[in-house]
């Protein structure tokens, strides 16, 4: 008697992952889906890393500023060091204010703003919510998170081993 191969006769995976795929985005989109403020971002001032000014702004040759938008847009503004040290605040929020102007859609920008003796680099993407945390593209192979505390926020890079958590404190603009 001839045996019947039961392997054969797969079930395609094909459409079930995909349907799960699908049922994974529907569910968490209301706490992906757009609820300004709803996890503490502030839309005044802008947040500056820890070690700018020191040897890790040194170590990267700029200082980092990071600044939301309302619409759920965010900036990352790449200022060259040692010149960043001449910046102040209120030219920091008018180069990020100037540089929104300049586009409404995701971006890298590069230029002195009409501001700034030397050119600065600015990205600005669009970013959601997922439970209690900021995600954004940030130029690496997967969305950066952030954290946000009282007066600070962690922004969370990924790694090829590890994670890069970096914190930046929160400046009130004037």
């Amino acid at each position: 008697m001839p045996r019947k191969n039961y392997c054969k006769e797969t079930i395609s995976w094909k459409p079930l992952l995909f349907a799960s795929i699908l049922l994974l985005c529907a569910f968490p989109g209301s706490s992906f889906s757009s609820g300004a403020q709803a996890v503490g971002e502030s839309l005044s001032g802008y947040y500056a890393r820890e070690g700018n000014g020191g040897s890790p702004a040194e170590a990267a040759g700029n200082n980092i500023y990071i600044r939301f938008f309302p619409q759920q847009w965010v900036a990352m503004l790449f200022l060259p060091y040692p010149y960043a040290e001449q910046v102040d605040g209120a030219t920091i929020v008018a180069v990020f204010d100037a540089a929104r102007a300049q586009t409404d859609s995701s971006a890298y920008l590069r230029g002195s703003f009409d501001l700034l003796e030397q050119k600065a680099t600015l990205s600005i993407e669009r970013y959601g919510y997922l439970e209690d945390r900021v995600l954004f593209e940030c130029g690496s192979l997967a969305p950066c998170t952030i954290r946000m505390g009282e007066g600070y926020l962690e922004l969370i890079k990924p790694g090829m081993i590890n994670e890069h958590i970096i914190r930046y404190q929160h400046i009130p603009s004037d």
